[in-house]
């Protein structure tokens, strides 16, 4: 005798999901070997940065000791973390700017 499948009411609009079955930990497949190692953000931000530099120097023409590359580096990226912070602290829209007054 076969059993007679009962559905639940769901919500109008609601999705039915099916529940995936789990999978004992031997039978999991492994991802294949990668060629490249993944690169971390501290490696992209450092490129970007030397990008930047480099962009720089050739649009201004300026000629860099290799020497005053890092510290220009370090020096370029402290303005972007102080910027940021700028950024990232919010005003409330009533908020004017202070006055400026002339000697």
């Amino acid at each position: 005798m076969k059993r007679k499948v009962t559905r639940k009411n769901t919500p109008a609009g609601a999705k039915r999901t099916r529940a995936k079955p789990v999978r004992p930990k031997a039978a999991r497949k492994r991802a294949p070997a990668v060629a490249q190692p993944r690169r971390t953000a501290a490696a992209a931000k450092q490129d970007f940065l030397d990008g930047l530099v480099s962009a720089g120097t050739q649009a201004l023409g300026l000629t860099m000791d290799p020497s005053w590359r890092s510290g220009v580096r370090f020096n370029l990226g402290l303005v972007f973390h102080h910027a940021g912070r700028v950024e990232a602290f919010s005003l409330p829209d009533d908020t004017e700017p202070a006055p400026v007054f002339h000697a």
